[in-house]
């Protein structure tokens, strides 16, 4: 599948994933449906009875048994997810006695802090899809996609479905088998190929060996869930949330285990990247696993809510600290439009909030239309400071190494020094983009070599010298302009390896004549140069070109006024005589 067609994929996946929460996020204002009894589905037995319902009226009373033979899938779901006004027809067994009752579910309001807490969930939901959603745009590939399934199926599932029970059996019951199966502790088990692969998305070595249990081990989930959530629909099951919540710790236990491997095996700067997006999922991880295992009411969306670290966190450390490789330049202009989309939902979902809450009291009208003139003024104003927000959280090192470098190349056409040159060829844009090595090579005077000058992030028994008749020579001066080393065709021995390797070269020609070439490897963390980053580096060459124009006219008028010298002192040795 094509990195375009993949980017409209997700994009599309998640519009529609969004559409379909978004009305399930304000559930906790609706009324439940409730029959007012808990029943152990192993034995049939009646737990308990609340005063005053449906079942409390019909003269249930615990210890009663129910009989759920012939319920079939449509009594299943009518007890499992009742909706005020569902009929539910049921034989009970008091001792020897047994009876049949009619319940008619009532409706239940939420409890006034569990209301926000279930809004806060599906806001933390939302933040798990648009990062998932973001970072498969910028980077197509199995491990993005991977971590996108799991932030799709990170969502308030009960609350869910409660919503959607509204909708007809032959509806329901199929969406009921599908959240239950790919929903519930299923939902986990992306997080483990991702936590495989991250973060570069290679598999290797350990991860490799790992890679067949992992397949297997999908499989096995894979039959697990769909047969508990057949049986759940078919006979109910007790213990549920039990029976998703094992395998979800195990999910997690693994996932943690791979990413800690990974941290651990990092060094240097690039541990320090990864950082922040490893603390921010281990918390999520612990945070989570309460979900899973029966508790009170808010302990779920808490859990939930407090995952939020993650996604904000994951996606701090691959936009600040270029932890993941992206594969395009994410632009000022498309940060401050996601910005500004993000504000129009805001007022949409004032909109919203506003007739959906308060259109009882006949205020809406006024309210929306002073939004509406006051969101106005706002969008109005707040166009540049969004722009200005967005180079100042998100671009911020980029600016500053931008406006740096420009700096460096109005300054080269100055350089009195070889070594001033140098200095600005490689270890300025190392500082300022961060990068792994860079090394400038000269042409050494009549003979046909390049020399390596000044180099950063390069040992000593690499690479010092190469003819002039290399293939990177000629493309670069037949092109005159920047090459990259998948281009170029270098397979000069003694290359630095690994985030060090060469991976573009920067011409610098004067006088037509190509006089030096700029090595510029990866940035620190192994992800390569963007178009922006390359623009960087090219403006470099200009100056540099002048400088060495102006060093090669110093060296020549040195030269000639030695010259003169040594003839007037011969003229004058010859006048002596």
């Amino acid at each position: 599948m094509g990195v375009l067609l993949q980017r409209y994929l997700v994009v599309g996946l998640s519009c529609v994933l969004v559409v379909l929460l978004v009305p399930a996020a304000l559930q906790g204002w609706g009324t439940h449906g409730s029959y007012g009894m808990r029943i152990l589905r192993a034995e049939n037995l009646i737990r308990s009875v609340e005063p005053g319902s449906p079942a409390d009226r019909a003269g249930i009373i615990p210890g009663d048994r129910a009989d759920l033979t012939d319920l079939g899938i449509p009594g299943h779901l009518r007890l499992m997810n009742p909706r005020a006004g569902d009929a539910l027809t049921l034989d009970i067994l008091h001792g020897s006695e047994e009876r049949t009752v009619r319940l008619v579910a009532v409706a239940e309001p939420m409890p006034v802090n569990l209301r926000w807490l279930i809004l806060a969930s599906f806001v933390s939901t939302f933040a798990f899809i648009a990062v998932g959603t973001i970072l498969v745009f910028m980077r197509p590939a199995p491990m993005t996609w991977w971590l996108w399934l799991y932030c799709a199926g990170i969502l308030p599932l009960n609350e869910t479905l409660d919503y959607y029970a509204f909708l007809p059996d032959a509806i329901f019951a199929p969406l009921w088998l599908f959240g239950r199966t790919f929903l519930g502790g299923l939902s986990v088990f992306p997080i483990i190929p991702f936590a495989l692969r991250f973060p570069h998305d290679r598999i290797e070595g350990w991860r490799a060996r790992a890679r067949p249990a992992i397949g297997a081990l999908a499989v096995v989930s894979l039959i697990y869930f769909a047969t508990i959530a057949w049986k759940g629909l078919r006979y109910g099951l007790d213990h549920y949330s039990l029976l998703n919540g094992i395998p979800a710790l195990f999910y997690y236990l693994v996932a943690s285990l791979f990413i800690l491997a990974t941290y651990l095996s990092a060094h240097g700067v690039a541990r320090q990247r990864l950082k922040w997006a490893v603390t921010g999922m281990l918390i999520a991880f612990v945070a989570q696993i309460p979900e899973y295992f029966p508790g009170p009411a808010w302990v779920a969306p808490l859990s939930l809510t407090i995952s939020i670290v993650m996604p904000l966190s994951v996606a701090y450390a691959a936009l600040r600290h270029n932890l993941i490789d992206v594969q395009f330049v994410l632009s000022r202009a498309l940060v401050v439009g996601a910005l500004t989309a993000i504000l129009i939902a805001f007022v949409s979902l004032v909109d919203w909030l506003t007739s959906r809450f308060i259109s009882e009291y006949h205020f809406a009208l006024y309210l929306e239309a002073s939004a509406t003139i006051a969101m106005g003024f706002v969008l109005d104003r707040l166009h540049a400071s969004l722009e200005r927000l967005a180079e100042r959280v998100v671009f911020r090192h980029r600016l500053e190494a931008e406006e740096h470098l420009a700096l460096v190349a109005r300054s080269l056409s100055f350089a009195n020094h070889r070594e001033s040159i140098d200095e600005a060829l490689t270890e300025e844009p190392a500082r300022a983009l961060r990068l792994a090595s860079a090394a400038v090579f000269y042409r050494d005077g009549d003979r046909p070599i390049f020399v390596r000058g000044r180099s950063v992030g390069w040992d000593e028994s690499e690479l010092k010298q190469f003819p002039d008749d290399a293939p990177v020579v000629r493309y670069l001066t037949a092109d005159r302009k920047v090459l990259r080393a998948k281009d170029a065709a270098w397979k000069a021995e003694s290359l630095p390896k690994g985030s060090c390797a060469p991976v573009l070269f920067v011409p610098v020609f004067c006088r037509g004549e190509l006089l030096a070439l700029g090595v510029y490897g990866a940035h620190l963390n192994g992800t390569t140069l963007d178009p922006g980053e390359v623009t960087m580096l090219a403006q470099l060459a200009p100056g540099a070109g002048v400088a060495l124009d102006h060093l090669a006219f110093e060296r020549l008028r040195e030269r000639l006024e030695r010259t003169e010298d040594e003839l007037r002192a011969e003229r004058f040795k010859t006048g002596a005589k």
